[in-house]
């Protein structure tokens, strides 16, 4: 046992979830079996239950488990982010699950308005608020491709339509049969191929809509990235003038003979990522900025996770930079088209700006 630490302060530390002495002990308990931090947030025991080891080898020795909320077996631990993301992942793998999302959400050990909690200072969101985001957007895929509304309420998790209805109309601004109409009537659509492989691109006639990756999954920059001139990049066969001009910007952008999109865009999403993409676009050609330096740009310092979310879900690609988004220690840490593209996309802007 630490000489310089006694039983009682190191009772005192566990009763007021000292961080100051994390490392220094650990303390388990009798009656579950567990050892943690002098930090854990879990229930306080009952002291006669408690017992102090000095290294969590000591208290594994004895038989005890490391907590599987404030993890002591790991040598850097932050329980809030760890849990935030374990349900962000739930969230994006099985947003149309509702059954699976209640069981692996009670699994997780905490309550529902802790995880909330923890969540929102993450994310500046819900939980409940992002999976109304995860599921809408999945339904505007599917209304986009002509499936049925109440098919495609379904399928993205929905089990009342009033409900389907009214978040769709939060997200997106209007009803989901007027949705379906307008993608259905007055939008182009067309395939191009370039360096970073085939790219989507739908467009009305007043604003480009959209531009992704035609297939993100099976998606791998690192085998062509740079392998295509120019001059053979093809394109589809667009139909729509806007759709044709996106081709068109693109080729230049990809070419190096543009570094700046003069074309209409009209991303769909709620007021704060469309704050946030539109600080991107004020991100200059050939240079990058941190997802701290855009959370203060967006006017929200706190707020480089949410940012962070609104990179991934950006739905026009290329036009609006999000790949010019670093780590705060240069790292190209995650994009929606996959590293080996950002990588390639950071590499043609920085070839062609000098």
């Amino acid at each position: 046992m630490n000489n310089l630490i006694n039983e009682n302060e190191m009772w005192e530390a566990v009763r007021d979830c000292d961080t100051s002495f994390d490392g220094k002990f650990y303390y388990s308990v009798k009656t579950t079996g567990i050892y943690c931090r002098p930090s854990c947030k879990s229930k306080l025991p009952k002291r006669e239950n408690v017992v102090f080891f000095r290294t969590k080898k000591e208290a594994e020795e004895a038989g005890f488990r490391p907590c599987k909320r404030c993890r002591p077996d790991l040598l850097q631990y932050d329980p809030a982010l760890e849990l935030s993301e374990r349900t962000k992942d739930l969230l994006d793998r099985h947003f149309s699950d509702r059954v699976r999302i209640g069981k692996d959400m009670k699994e997780m050990g905490v309550s529902r308005k802790h995880l909330t909690q923890v969540f929102k200072q993450q994310y500046q969101i819900t939980p409940s608020e992002y999976l109304n985001q995860v599921r809408i957007a999945a339904a505007r895929e599917m209304l986009r491709s002509g499936t049925d509304i109440a098919d495609a309420a379904g399928m993205a998790g929905y089990e009342n339509l009033s409900e389907f209805y009214n978040h769709f109309r939060r997200e997106t601004g209007m009803t989901p049969a007027k949705y379906r109409k307008i993608f259905a009537e007055n939008i182009s659509r067309s395939l191009l191929d370039t360096p970073i492989g085939a790219l989507r691109i739908i467009a009305s006639t007043d604003a480009v809509l959209s531009v992704e990756t035609a297939n993100r999954e099976s998606s791998d920059a690192g085998e062509w990235a740079g392998q295509i001139p120019p001059d053979r990049i093809l394109s589809g066969d667009p139909s729509g003038e806007l759709v044709k001009d996106c081709q068109a910007e693109l080729l230049e952008y990809f070419s190096g003979k543009r570094k700046v999109f003069d074309l209409p865009l009209s991303p769909e999403g709620p007021d704060f990522q469309k704050n946030v993409w539109g600080h991107l676009r004020e991100i200059p050609y050939g240079e990058t900025r941190t997802y701290g330096e855009l959370a203060q740009m967006a006017g929200n310092r706190k707020a480089s996770r949410a940012v962070g979310m609104a990179n991934h879900v950006n739905p026009i690609l290329i036009m609006i930079p999000c790949h010019r988004v670093i780590g705060a220690d240069g790292s190209l840490t995650g994009y929606a088209a996959g590293l080996e593209v950002k990588k390639y996309l950071l590499g043609l802007e920085k070839r062609y700006s000098a």
